[in-house]
């Protein structure tokens, strides 16, 4: 809670880079005044309105750009001014906007500092030649001649800006830094496209050809990082270029058919001329800021997969009810929020549904207004479950209890687990409707064997755990994974049910809900605080588990088990990865290569879930969002 008793305004909070912003804002801590155009069009707010904190800490103004003194109510008693209002079109506009929000901070003694949002666009289009060892940086600025002369609109309406901005700034005594991303591309959190995304949408989707072009691609979420480091760092001035990497269209497109081989994308450019030639942007200002750049393939598949994630909010669940058992849960938390943006009407169940702690995670979710109802079941009660499966046309099972302690093994794992399951089972033969049940299992019903593994084996779905070997070895929880697993599987082929069983890995990625989970636990305790990393694990993120849940009922041909591990790796690789993310973060070095059970790094079938349409989320996003949704809840501080 950097923020916690700020205050800070925000222009133009409806856009792309702005609508992370607030995200992140609020986050960490800060009270969010912002303006947009109409704080009545839910199309401009619900998204900002849904985000974590908006109910408590972030208000909404309507402004003007051209009215001047319109911005005098939004800044007047902040502590800091992000100005990211500003049209994103191709045609010109008047720098009169960004004056009218500067005269408005001049007027503010509390204001301590102005970012401003401007862009490449004001760096690196004044006629000289951009070659191989070029180095762009912050001395660079466009000619707003030749940007005129050649046509460059947009071009020109950043650089005018921007060129006002620092004239206003100097006259007035203002702290001024101003952020110059490239071309922004990533996730989407308002619900409409924006231009550059457009741009990129364009360029990749049916396309028969791609332009000769160069691209100064930078991920939205390190522009909105970058701009509260721009406001926190006390040293931070001046000008900030904000560019990951400079690549031809090509590249781009040849990270896509790796990550998509079964897209169809442009093979030809639309000329015969040689590629034009790429250059370099200086990282240094933006690394003073302690910003680490996200790598391109990471933002690119962030990004296809947002604008999937918006097409499938078409609603394929619209008109179709399930139930979802043990709902709070991390995995399951996930999964409500997914079924509720494909449109399902979700069913439920909670220990207690008047625990906030359980519950009020889930009731803030989009659409759980509407369409998510709770209710109060027990694992152990048989018939505990039918008011919930009645009228649904799916069922998903993540109840379960997840712990590693063995007080009483029996009652407080193996009984509740294989119990659970079955009455579960029962309820849902009751109910005609009930196309398909989805269980959670995990990697523990299938890895456990006794037998010896080595770096050539490759664990697959037809592997399952052997009983004995678990009870005799203590392993209490792999054991009740097993025996549920082979309960279910058993009563399902009994009384002809549709059964899909999914077995994820070390489940990492950020909590909705706000208390820690198992293997949040886990991670602080042995990959953080280093107290036993001698160990090795398959990671998997949270939300390709929740996503392949969802695949595993809406595909029809899913069936049988599916293995769910994105990344077969040992502590050793996972903490070299978080040290380089997280320099300053303390990782106790007790964790030794030679160690040989750190050697076994078998490998995991990753074929069945990629015929779900799983694509694994890289590992070193998974460790960094996980790391950041720590500190945001306050279980990590560094």
């Amino acid at each position: 809670m950097s923020g916690g008793g700020k205050v800070v305004a925000l222009t133009g909070a409806s856009g792309y880079i702005a609508s992370w912003l607030v995200k992140l804002l609020l986050q960490r801590g800060y009270t969010v005044k912002a303006s947009v155009r109409d704080p009545n069009d839910p199309k401009k707010t619900e998204h900002l309105l849904a985000l974590d904190g908006a109910k408590e800490r972030l208000h909404l103004f309507k402004a003007n750009l051209l009215e001047e003194g319109a911005f005098d109510s939004v800044v007047d008693g902040c502590d800091g001014v992000f100005h990211a209002a500003s049209p994103v079109t191709l045609s010109p506009s008047d720098p009169q906007g960004t004056l009218n929000v500067l005269k408005s901070c001049a007027k503010v003694p509390s204001l301590k500092r102005v970012v401003v949002t401007s862009s490449m666009a004001t760096v690196s289009f004044n006629g000289k030649p951009l070659t191989p060892e070029v180095v762009v940086d912050e001395t660079w600025y466009s000619d707003p001649v030749f940007c005129k002369n050649s046509k460059f609109w947009y071009m020109l309406s950043k650089t005018l800006a921007e060129e006002a901005a620092w004239k206003f700034a100097k006259e007035n005594g203002i702290d001024l830094v101003t952020i110059n991303p490239g071309l922004v591309i990533g996730p989407l959190i308002q619900p409409t496209l924006n231009l550059t995304v457009e741009i990129f949408l364009n360029e990749t989707n049916g396309a028969q050809t791609f332009p000769n072009s160069v691209y100064r691609y930078v991920d939205v979420r390190d522009v909105a990082l970058t701009h509260i480091q721009a406001f926190e760092v006390p040293s931070a001035s001046g000008r900030h270029c904000l560019v990951a990497q400079v690549v031809h269209i090509s590249e781009s497109l040849d990270i896509l058919r790796q990550l998509y081989p079964s897209w169809s994308l442009p093979e030809k450019c639309e000329d015969d001329k040689p590629p034009i030639p790429k250059y370099q942007v200086s990282k240094e200002k933006a690394k003073s800021l302690g910003v680490n750049f996200t790598p391109l393939e990471v933002t690119l598949r962030d990004t296809v997969e947002s604008l999937k994630e918006k097409e499938r909010r078409t609603m394929s669940g619209a008109g179709k009810v399930v139930c979802v058992t043990g709902a709070s849960g991390f995995v399951a938390s996930w999964l409500v929020k997914l079924l509720l943006e494909h449109g399902y009407t979700v069913k439920a169940t909670v220990r207690n549904p008047n625990d906030q702690n359980k519950t009020e995670h889930l009731l803030s979710l989009d659409g759980a207004k509407e369409r998510l109802h709770l209710f109060k079941a027990n694992l152990l009660e048989e018939g505990s479950f039918d008011s919930v499966v009645d009228g649904c046309d799916g069922v998903f099972h993540t109840a379960s209890p997840v712990t590693l302690s063995d007080a009483n093994p029996q009652a407080d794992l193996i009984e509740p687990a294989v119990k659970g399951t079955l009455n579960v089972l029962r309820s849902s033969t009751r109910v005609s409707t009930v196309k398909r049940v989805v269980i959670t299992s995990s990697m523990a019903s299938i890895l456990w064997t006794g037998k010896p593994v080595t770096q050539d084996v490759i664990a697959d779905e037809t592997w399952f755990s052997d009983p004995v070997f678990c009870e005799k070895s203590n392993f209490w929880y792999i054991l009740s994974k097993t025996l549920a697993e082979e309960a279910a599987w058993r009563f399902a082929k009994e009384n002809g049910i549709d059964l899909v069983t999914l077995h994820p890995g070390f489940v990492l990625g950020p909590l909705l809900q706000p208390t820690l989970h198992a293997t949040g636990e886990v991670f602080l305790n042995d990959i953080i605080n280093g107290v036993q990393m001698s160990f090795f694990v398959g990671f998997v993120d949270v939300r390709d588990v929740a996503f392949a849940h969802v695949q595993a009922f809406e595909v029809a041909s899913a069936s049988g088990r599916y293995c769910l591990v994105g990344h077969d790796v040992n502590c050793v690789e996972s903490v070299k990865i978080l040290r380089q993310i997280y320099p300053s973060l303390s990782i106790p070095r007790t964790c030794e290569e030679d160690k040989p059970e750190l050697k076994l790094c078998f490998k995991t079938n990753k074929d069945n879930a990629k015929s779900l349409g799983i694509n694994f989320t890289p590992l070193e996003v998974s460790l960094r969002d996980t790391t950041e949704s720590l500190r945001e809840k306050g279980f990590l501080n560094f």
